[in-house]
């Protein structure tokens, strides 16, 4: 009898330990595993074998819990069968006593308290039993390797393809799960690692940004006629802007020449019209990464974004492919930023050109995102259909919008309030 017991309890332990590094092994974070595996050592040794062949590692947990079970199902059995057959229950009854009293404790103790524990911190459980389970995993090779083979022949007798072997790279959602995990693990710390988190998670949603999305819009382009600017009244424009460079067209914003520096003015023999740069022409629909490599390649700074109809649809300039990496670079030439503040009481005001990506992240305020608009300003029109007037108000998904400040052709500030519902207060 005692020996019995024994059998099933270590029968047990070790289909709990199966269980639980199944759910860690599916749960863990694949970067952080890989920067585990750079350390060195026995334990980045046998991770790196588990990662570069899941299907057989996979496959010796498989074949380890089942060999387990039912070493636990014979223990459990003999051990219940004595005392139920002496105290004189029937041929039936015990076996279904047997039955219920073992899948309950495996249940239990084999699978939902296993797989509970090693879920809070799935990493560490995998580096904490790393190198027991290479034992395991070298003595149940050969079992490992026929199942593999047999589930292989399997899905090729029935036509299913074999392309999601584990080919050892990380995804980028592995990457951002990586991030996202690694912001709530140092929250007090928070302050002095955000940005560079930010910064990573730029990077990867940079390979997906068009030039729409971070260009400056048409009605905002300060520019110039060539014909009706002459050498004072262009140092007046400079003096005033603070900018170093203004966008030079004829007759309509259509139609631009390129761009003047101010260090061309030094030059006053020369008459400033023939000293202008040429721009960069580019769709909207062109990815900001190839954009900053050509701007690089070329030794440009300055890029027009045309439409669909050969119109100008906006500017993008270096500084702004960078800043949607780093975020905003505040420099001797930008004195008007985009409003974004919290008030004393709770709500909001923000300049209608702010990106509805930037609330959200920055505010919580959950405002749908949609690829019809980016901005605050897009998202109030594509929703009402018509151009709100100024003191007016607009309520829409738990949020009201008040037009504070407005001018004939944008919607300049406007202010937010959260509207607080009974469900929300619960």
């Amino acid at each position: 009898m005692v020996t019995w017991i024994i059998i099933t309890l270590v029968s047990l332990i070790f289909s709990a330990l199966f269980s639980g590094v199944e759910i860690a092994y599916v749960t863990s974070d694949r970067v952080r595993t890989e920067l585990d595996v750079k350390m060195g050592g026995p334990i980045s040794r046998a991770l790196n074998v588990f990662y570069r062949h899941p299907e057989f590692f996979i496959s010796t947990i498989l074949v380890g819990n089942n060999i387990a079970l039912v070493i636990y199902g014979m223990g459990f059995a003999k051990f219940l069968e004595e005392p139920l057959v002496e105290a004189g229950v029937g041929e039936f009854p015990v076996l279904l006593i047997q039955t219920l009293v073992s899948t309950g404790v495996i249940l239990l103790m084999g699978e939902f308290f296993p797989k509970t524990i090693f879920r809070i911190n799935p990493n560490a459980s995998l580096k904490l039993f790393a190198l027991p389970m290479m034992a395991i995993y070298a003595i149940l090779y050969p079992i490992s390797l026929f199942t593999t083979w047999l589930s292989r022949a399997l899905m090729k007798l029935f036509g299913v393809s074999d392309e999601q072997a584990a080919s050892g790279l990380l995804s980028v959602g592995d990457l951002n799960q990586y991030l996202e995990r690694t912001i709530d693990d140092v929250e007090e710390k928070k302050e002095t690692i955000e940005n560079e988190v930010k910064i990573f998670h730029n990077a990867l949603d940079f390979s997906t940004t068009h030039l729409r999305d971070c260009m400056t819009p048409r009605n905002e382009i300060f520019a110039v006629d060539i014909d009706k600017v002459d050498r004072e009244e262009l140092c007046r424009l400079f003096t005033s802007s603070g900018r170093s460079k203004l966008i030079v067209y004829k007759e309509d914003i259509d139609n631009i020449l390129g761009y003047i520096h101010v260090s061309e003015l030094f030059h006053t023999d020369i008459d400033w019209r023939t000293r202008l740069k040429e721009v960069i022409y580019a769709p909207e629909t062109v990815l900001a990464n190839k954009m900053m490599r050509r701007l690089l390649s070329e030794k440009r700074s300055i890029a027009i974004v045309i439409d669909e109809f050969g119109g100008t649809s906006g500017m993008v300039t270096l500084e702004d492919l960078v800043e949607e990496i780093f975020g905003d670079i505040q420099d001797e030439h930008d004195h008007a930023r985009l409003t974004a503040r919290r008030l004393p009481d709770g709500s909001y005001e923000f300049s209608g050109r702010i990106e509805i990506t930037t609330l959200n992240d920055t505010f919580h305020l959950d405002i749908p995102e949609d690829d019809e608009y980016q901005t605050l300003m897009g998202y109030i029109l594509h929703s009402t259909g018509a151009i709100p007037e100024q003191g007016e108000i607009i309520i829409l998904d738990n949020l009201r919008f008040e037009i504070l400040k407005k001018s004939a052709t944008r919607l300049e500030l406007i202010g937010v309030t959260e509207i607080i519902t009974e469900n929300t207060e619960q």
